[in-house]
């Protein structure tokens, strides 16, 4: 016998129950957004690959798939669904300007569900191909207000999926970016250190730059090092027309996630330019500020003394913004949330512009963050807008998620699959009665099980304790009635004979008591 192919590395069947979980899942949290007023949306899976390389920054491009489509034009899959419904907003919601109007900006929310790309290392939970759920609120002009909107609908839609308690971390870029913008030292070096305090925690190289002066410490990579030391010795006037002759000449359309004109433009302003020198003590100064992580309280009052100890100018500005969305998320929450305030937070994207955060399960830290996201303003402005338009939003990884649920051992999502009845013949000719028992009761609301397989009814009711479903109905010839279904609920243990002509009412009748399963 031959052997069966195996599946690609870093992605996995989903089949079976863990199929029925993801799909309870997806449902769980659409329906959770559709009560914020989210409109689904669905962008394709295949993308230009520029949005993504001029956008997203470092973590992603390093990890895109990236190929040229038969027709010779640069495409990937997408590594993130952010940019596509932005780029749909664009295209089809948002209006064109006229003479009267310079930017008209139509707010949307929009909602979306599918698989995302990105070559990385695999771990439970964490694939090359994974699915992502999540929202976008694009055009709010009121900002706190959209951004605890958005937090509150995330946690909302965590909890429908069964996520019992959850350990949420805020941040905001403005906080670091006002900071290290009033730092002595020239602009250059100021865009290096930006840089790389926006790039994920696990690839940022602050930390060893503490005992170097020199601002070359602080480069976010050195993929061209050995070339850029070349062209250092090249007339400044014929460096870029080596690179690009030898671009051309080798066909190069990417290297590493970059355009040849993004490295020619790397290249050629590195081998202009000298590192400037900073001081230990303004690198230490960054690093302190970035490792402020505490309850939002005591890390705004950190985050002050902070900067009056470099004499920069006031934050109050930007903290009284994060004092506001505060309030707002704690007027959506019935309960109280875990709460920390971390100034070192990053997401690895480099188009976030102010507010941040990340969701985890709590107790299950070790699986990193469940749901994560934050505010982009300029992102739209870059993908073709006539101006900035606010936008904030945040995406769930559903293969993360699910593997939390299952370590938690959360009985919700088995009870939320579970159908609400099981039909069974209860003679050896009554299928097609059954059909017509469970075309009523699915119109009556109810999720039903058609049984196929001919079971007892001893069987029957085994089966259905097994699956927790509350309801079996027993129709056809046999023990019922003609015109009546037999209903054993099995919470009770208790039998009904229910008219045909009734049993629409009845089951609305008893979705409207309460759970399926209870004594009304």
């Amino acid at each position: 016998m031959q052997a069966s192919q195996p599946s690609i590395s870093g992605t996995r069947d989903y089949a079976g129950d863990d199929a029925v979980a993801l799909q309870t899942a997806r449902d769980a949290i659409a329906a959770t957004l559709r009560r914020y007023a989210y409109a689904a949306i669905d962008p394709p899976i295949l993308e230009s690959s520029s949005p993504f390389l001029n956008r997203s920054g470092e973590d992603i491009r390093r990890q895109m798939y990236i190929f040229p489509d038969p027709g010779g034009r640069e495409v990937c899959l997408r590594p993130e669904l952010t940019i596509p419904v932005c780029r749909a907003y664009l295209r089809q919601l948002h209006p064109v300007a006229d003479a009267r109007e310079k930017s008209p900006k139509r707010q949307a929310r929009l909602s979306y569900f599918g698989p995302a790309f990105t070559y990385e290392s695999t771990s439970d939970g964490r694939y090359r191909q994974f699915y992502q759920a999540g929202a976008e609120f694009i055009g709010a002009q009121s900002r706190e207000s959209a951004d605890a909107e958005i937090l509150a609908a995330a946690l909302d839609a965590l909890e429908a999926t069964g996520l019992a308690e959850a350990l949420v971390e805020i941040g905001d870029v403005e906080i670091r970016n006002a900071f290290i913008d009033q730092l002595p030292i020239g602009e250059r070096s100021k865009t290096r250190i930006r840089r790389i305090t926006l790039r994920n925690q696990k690839d940022t190289r602050i930390g060893p730059a503490v005992s170097a002066p020199q601002t070359a410490a602080f480069e976010a990579s050195n993929e061209f090092g050995e070339l850029a030391s070349l062209l250092a010795s090249v007339e400044p006037g014929k460096a870029e027309l080596l690179i690009r002759e030898v671009f051309a000449l080798a066909d190069v359309r990417h290297v590493g996630g970059r355009t040849p004109e993004e490295i020619v433009e790397r290249l050629t302003s590195r081998t202009a330019q000298q590192a400037e020198p900073i001081s230990a003590e303004l690198i230490q100064g960054v690093m302190a500020l970035l490792n402020i992580r505490a309850k939002p309280e005591a890390a705004f009052k950190a985050i002050r003394d902070h900067f009056r100890t470099f004499r920069i100018a006031s934050i109050d500005p930007v903290l009284e913004r994060c004092e506001t969305r505060l309030r707002y998320v704690n007027a959506y929450r019935q309960r109280p949330v875990a709460l920390q305030f971390n100034v070192g937070l990053r997401r690895g994207l480099e188009y976030y512009t102010g507010f941040l955060f990340e969701i985890f399960a709590k107790n299950l830290m070790q699986i990193g963050h469940l749901c994560g996201g934050g505010r982009y303003d300029n992102l739209l402005e870059g993908l073709g807008a006539d101006a900035s338009i606010p936008a904030v939003g945040f995406g769930i990884g559903l293969d993360r998620l699910l593997l939390a649920l299952q370590k938690a051992q959360t009985p919700v999502s088995s009870a939320m699959r579970a159908p609400q009845a099981l039909v069974v013949a209860a003679g050896m000719n009554g299928h097609e009665e059954c059909i017509r028992v469970s075309v009523t009761l699915r119109d009556a609301g109810w999720s039903v099980e058609l049984d196929s397989s001919e079971r007892d009814e001893r069987n029957a009711l085994s089966y259905a304790a097994k699956r927790k479903i509350p309801y079996v109905v027993f129709a056809g010839a046999g023990k019922s009635k003609n015109g009546q279904v037999r209903i054993r609920r099995l919470n009770d243990r208790t039998d009904q004979l229910i008219a045909l002509t009734f049993l629409e009412s009845y089951a609305k009748g008893e979705s409207a008591a309460g759970s399926p399963g209870k004594k009304s």
